[in-house]
């Protein structure tokens, strides 16, 4: 259907906003998701781990429209790698169990996204076409959208894209125009818990029967405030100081474990420390 532009966005950088499939299996549907893509103003496209990129089915769904779209998107091998540069990642479900902790639908949500997009980069996650986004997958979302329909309804990736991006850009177009902060990117983010995640094992207060599920709540608690990379940085000193006070060695075998450049806390408290004694 050929449609006229009638509105352009000004109360969001759509920019900032991009679309990430994960695991996509049928090379009609990515470019499907392009044309919907460059239909709403998103410029964006990543893949994670893709099954099938045959060009020719990818290009045709993707027409015109959507075709440098298709030129220019990235190819992960991996989740934490495409999103490691965004400080928002959004998941998508229609699983509605009751450990998913789904809390929005697109409409609800629109208006938050622009606001956020302002200073934010935000990734919006799609899963497969057969299983959607795996419960290791939400770990890495701050926040998660179900699209109301029927009971027995079925939607194809891109109508789901179509659908959430059509909300955000009528949001886009009008409405109030507020200043969020800078968020902390998803590279703090991990980085944080995974000191976490080291401290609760240190302290045994760790649940052995699904502890992915554990951390997902956690996160899930805590990313839901809209951490700045100072908030980051606080929670991680907090975590340090607080195994220092218990005697207990900190033995992370990752980099990112390491004092950040910029976090003066430990920093503080070991000339605290030296001035007590």
């Amino acid at each position: 259907m050929q449609v006229r532009p009638v509105a352009k966005p000004k109360r969001a950088n759509l920019t900032n906003i991009s679309v990430i499939l994960v695991n996509p299996l049928y090379p009609e549907n990515i470019g499907s998701v392009a044309r919907a893509c460059a239909n709403f103003g998103i410029e964006e496209l990543l893949l994670v781990n893709p099954e099938d990129l045959t060009p020719l089915p990818m290009y045709a769904m993707a027409t015109n429209t959507g075709k440098h779209i298709l030129d220019k998107m990235r190819i992960f091998k991996d989740l934490p790698s495409a999103l490691k540069d965004f400080n928002v990642v959004v998941g998508t479900t229609a699983r509605l169990g009751k450990r998913r902790l789904v809390y929005h639908t697109p409409k609800e949500i629109s208006k938050e996204l622009c606001e956020l997009s302002l200073n934010n980069r935000i990734a919006i996650l799609f899963g497969n076409e057969r299983l959607g986004l795996s419960n290791e997958d939400l770990f890495y979302c701050d926040k998660v959208i179900t699209i109301p329909t029927t009971e027995k309804a079925s939607l194809n990736v891109s109508q789901a894209v179509v659908i959430i991006l059509y909300e955000i850009f009528q949001d886009a177009t009008s409405g109030l125009k507020l200043k969020k902060p800078e968020l902390a990117t998803q590279k703090e983010i991990n980085t944080m818990f995974k000191l976490i995640e080291a401290t609760l094992k240190v302290i045994d207060y760790m649940p052995h029967q699904n502890p992915i599920l554990w951390l997902t709540n956690i996160r899930r608690f805590l990313t839901s405030r809209e951490l700045t990379s100072r908030e980051v940085k606080i929670i991680m000193g907090f975590c340090r100081q607080f195994l220092w006070a218990l005697g207990k060695p900190l033995n992370l075998s990752f980099e990112e474990g390491q004092e950040p450049q910029n976090d003066k806390s430990l920093e503080t408290c070991q000339k605290d420390r030296s001035q007590k004694e």
